[in-house]
């Protein structure tokens, strides 16, 4: 583990190619996506939805995805990209092929995003996984993204919630069993006080936003005054 994230900081001293294609890039930049890949990985153009971070499909004021659900627990999120094509193959190297170096690409379009959408951000916080994943995989991808953003940003970034039991993987089921499989799955760690700040809980990929609604509802327990989310990705 401390491997894969001293390899992310070292990058930041070196000039790579782009991740997505491996053509090169301007001699300055460090490792992140061309124009091209960009374009590839389908943005998401404004207006954008306030349950999600997509964009709006309608004339209401949440996207036809999010109406099928509760009101979200927080107050606005983020998407970098619709997840197709070769941002959602990018998604899957990057939390199934051990490639913690995709953070610092994904990390810098985050940073851009939050910059340009002008939202006050206090602490940054990834969503956590059980140690056990975390063991396997070699690194916490969300972990990854959120150093690269405190970076960019100059944002405190925090592990403030824990992973208390490991969790089947969302992806294989269904909407009832997503919430019943995150049912008690995080906890806030002690101590943790997040009154008066402006909170920014990311993940790696949104589908139906079950896990970062499990999130949220424990990491609302500190107070934070506004709670933002963010992935990379919207299914």
């Amino acid at each position: 583990m401390l491997k894969n994230i001293l390899n992310v900081v070292l990058d930041s001293a070196c000039s790579f190619p782009c991740p997505g294609c491996r053509k090169e890039v301007p001699e300055k930049a460090r490792n992140v996506f061309c124009p091209d890949c960009r374009t590839r990985m389908k943005p998401i153009l404004p207006p954008h939805c306030p349950g999600c971070g997509s964009e709006l499909d309608g004339v209401l004021e949440l996207c036809s995805k999010c109406m099928e659900f509760e009101k979200r627990p927080w107050d606005g999120a983020l998407a970098l990209f619709n997840l197709h094509g070769l941002g959602q193959q990018l998604v899957h190297r990057f939390k199934y092929n051990n490639t913690p170096e995709l953070a610092r690409a994904f990390g810098d379009m985050a940073a851009e995003i939050i910059a340009e959408r002008g939202i006050k951000i206090d602490m940054i916080v990834p969503v956590p996984l059980h140690w056990t994943r975390t063991f396997m995989r070699g690194y916490n991808q969300s972990m990854l993204i959120c150093g690269i953003i405190s970076v960019r940003l100059g944002i405190p970034c925090r592990s403030l919630l824990s992973r208390r039991r490991r969790t089947r993987q969302q992806a294989k089921l269904n909407r009832q069993q997503r919430f019943e499989n995150l049912s008690g799955a995080f906890a806030l760690k002690n101590g943790v006080d997040c009154r008066k700040l402006s909170v920014l809980l990311v993940d790696d990929v949104f589908t139906t936003g079950t896990t970062l609604a499990a999130a949220a509802e424990i990491l609302r327990e500190s107070g934070p005054e506004k709670l933002y989310v963010l992935s990379l990705g919207r299914r």
